[in-house]
């Protein structure tokens, strides 16, 4: 009688069990010591050898040559035990006796001595399926039960279990299989049968095992009679209702490469096969997934078959790692929708539209219109009142970007389509002006977001309207960004211009703003997130009630820059080095804490306070006693840092009104400072003077984050 390859072929020994390596290494060694616990817990998915695994262990318990990690295989409860009739091994189906009573029958056959074996062992399968008075039921003797019975429990769902029966037992997880294990596994079986078998059958049917040894010789056993007596590739496939995977290689191919006719044809074979888009679309995911596997990280991939593998290292090759990220993202959004689509197809197909529609900005690529378009639509002679119903660009247009490569040539266009025709005088100098100061090709990248918070001067040009114009110097990016800029009329009428800078990120400090400030062609260089000074400033902020305060602030602002005539606002905001040695002095000590690695919290009150005593030595740190109960928090990793750096330290807080400048004052000092000079070179620049003088307009709210 034919026995299924399941059955035919399941482990009898360690030896022979396949994987789970960790479960047998630790069942071995407790049998050849002797160290035998009174109740198992296997747990795992469906097929990993729960039960196998208890029944090789009941074998070993009772072989008749002795407690033995490899049992005999020949004698009497050997083969009872392999052909499932040795009495003193109970095997008990908890789905179909979950009611206490059922339990109670079981515990009351617990005391009695085996009859034939040397152990009396209980197997309970799918153990969580017991009910709560069931479990209760057998904790007493679970806990502790006669020598001679041992409590073997088998489970696919452990987190049903209560914990105190999972704490009376040593638990042991099976894993899933890899797909090269069960590979192996089933060559060797089919190699036993003299079944002739394709690799590549071979290993689909291990993946599609889900890591489950009993599915995959359950597939198995399915494809030899589907076959008729052979497994092929192609029969195993359409055995599975799988979907080939050269079709999801060529449609990732095709929209890599844009080809919407080959696009096309494959979608109209996914109709014409009536396949689950579901399923196409997994698959699709799950192939962009081992593509970006096999850039990045090789050897967390899959192990695919011969013809597989070069299609896909092929593809990995061909496709950018942008671009992978970017159909990932899509597809599985996609996916997420399908269910929200009248039809699953039509939620594949508009996925699919979208991966060819969307892709990253190439670094030589500049998406935008060309000036003759924008002419088209918006004549030289439009007079500037009738700007107002055939603006350009209003204010809720979507930000456009532009990569850094050959801005030159682009930049005066882009400028001029953005605002208006090149016929109205007014704009026109304007246009001239912003044109002078563009970046050359040298230059570095430069961000415009008059939104971002990374901004270092927002800058409001004042009309009669109080309309604006915000300046912003936003953080590295590859793009450029043009947005609203300036008023065009009292109207609603709103155009853009531009005033290029340039943002580079680095921490507490900024590198250059401005190169030079004497002439057009100068450009903007770094400045980074400055904090706006805690403090009201003294001189920077304009007054925007009367020209008269405008006057009054700016003789005041002038009066604080002599003393820094020369030197940019981050020169200004740069901390003067100092050498850490000798006696503590309030420079040392800013200059100390922060450039050191403590936490902004601990920063934060080092500021409100000095340091007195000797570096390496005797350190008095002094700070108002309102801070006592933050510095309390945070003392010990003050002290730390400070141990760190100099071992003989002697650190101790006192608890005093401070009656000399903090670092908190000096800091906010020289951010006074710092943006009154940006005020200052603000004012020079010629696109700001251009602008003021055309549009008879003021600046107010200069801000220097």
């Amino acid at each position: 009688m034919y026995q299924v390859l399941a059955r035919k072929y399941r482990p009898r020994n360690f030896l022979e069990l396949v994987g789970q390596n960790h479960v047998s290494r630790a069942l071995t060694s407790a049998l050849e010591r002797g160290r035998l616990h009174h109740a198992y817990l296997f747990t795992g998915t469906r097929g990993v050898g729960k039960t196998t695994i208890a029944r090789i262990l009941a074998k070993c318990l009772n072989c008749e040559t002795g407690v033995t990690s490899k049992p005999c295989e020949v004698c009497p409860t050997c083969k009872a035990v392999n052909e499932g009739r040795f009495i003193d091994l109970i095997e008990i189906d908890a789905a179909s006796r979950t009611k206490v009573e059922d339990t109670r029958e079981l515990l009351d056959n617990v005391p009695y001595a085996p009859t034939q074996g040397r152990f009396k062992v209980y197997l309970i399968d799918e153990v969580h399926m017991l009910s709560t008075h069931s479990f209760n039921a057998l904790l007493k003797t679970l806990e502790e039960p006669p020598e001679h019975v041992k409590f073997l429990f088998a489970t696919t769902d452990p987190q049903k279990l209560p914990i105190t029966v999972i704490s009376r037992c040593l638990q042991f997880t099976l894993r899933p299989l890899a797909v090269d294990e069960i590979t192996e596994h089933l060559t060797h079986i089919l190699n036993l049968e003299q079944i002739q078998a394709e690799q590549d059958a071979i290993w689909q049917i291990a993946e599609s095992a889900q890591g489950s040894v009993r599915d995959a010789l359950s597939l198995t056993d399915q494809a030899i009679a589907y076959g008729q007596g052979e497994i092929q590739h192609q029969d195993v496939k359409e055995m599975l209702g799988l979907i080939d995977r050269t079709i999801i290689y060529d449609l990732i191919v095709a929209i890599h490469q844009n080809q919407k006719q080959r696009v096309s044809e494959l979608l109209m074979q996914f109709r014409q096969q009536a396949l689950d888009v579901s399923l196409v679309l997994d698959q699709l995911i799950s192939t962009l997934h081992e593509l970006a596997l096999l850039q990045y990280l090789p050897d967390l991939s899959l192990k695919y078959s011969a013809e597989i593998n070069k299609k896909i290292m092929h593809l990995s090759q061909l496709i950018s790692a942008q671009d992978l990220q970017l159909y990932y993202q899509v597809a599985c959004k996609g996916r997420a929708e399908l269910q929200l689509a009248v039809t699953p197809e039509q939620g594949f197909e508009m996925c699919v539209l979208r991966l060819l529609a969307f892709r990253p900005l190439q670094p030589n690529e500049v998406p935008v219109t060309s000036t003759q378009q924008v002419h088209e639509q918006i004549p030289s002679e439009t007079p500037i009142q009738n700007l107002q119903q055939q603006h350009i660009v209003h204010e809720h247009s979507p930000v456009k970007k532009f990569p850094v490569e050959d801005i030159s040539e682009t930049s005066i266009a882009i400028t001029q389509q953005n605002i208006v025709s090149s016929s109205d005088e007014v704009l026109g100098d304007v246009i001239q002006a912003v044109a002078e100061i563009l970046p050359t090709p040298d230059s570095a990248q430069i961000v415009f977001d008059p939104t971002s918070e990374d901004a270092l001067f927002d800058v409001d040009v004042s009309t009669d309207e109080a309309e604006q114009v915000a300046v912003d110097h936003g953080p590295n990016s590859d793009d450029v960004l043009f947005d609203d800029f300036l008023p065009l009329d009292k109207a609603e009428t709103e155009t853009e211009t531009i005033l290029p800078s340039n943002d580079a990120k680095a921490e507490l400090e900024t590198d250059l703003f401005l190169k030079q400030t004497h002439s057009l062609d100068e450009t903007v260089e770094q400045v980074v997130n400055l904090e706006p000074p805690v403090v009201a400033p003294i001189a920077p902020t304009i007054s925007t009630c009367d020209q008269a305060n405008f006057e009054e602030n700016k003789t005041l602002a002038e009066t604080d820059l002599k003393k820094n005539s020369n030197l940019m606002p981050q020169d200004i905001l740069k901390l003067t080095p100092q050498q850490l040695e000798g006696a503590w002095t309030v420079d040392k000590w800013e200059y100390w804490f922060r450039n050191s690695t403590l936490s902004p919290a601990v920063q934060e009150l080092a500021q409100q306070g000095i340091m007195l005593g000797q570096i390496d030595g005797e350190s008095f740190f002094q700070i108002p006693p309102k801070y006592e109960q933050l510095l309390n928090q945070q003392q010990h990793a003050l002290a730390q840092a400070l141990k760190d750096q100099w071992p003989n330290t002697h650190f101790q807080v006192n608890y005093v009104e401070v009656d000399i400048s903090t670092p908190y004052e000096l800091q906010n000092e020289r951010k006074e400072r710092a943006y009154a000079r940006a005020s200052e070179l603000l004012h020079k620049e010629s696109a700001v003077k251009d602008i003021l003088q055309n549009f008879d307009g003021e600046l107010q709210n200069i801000q220097l984050k």
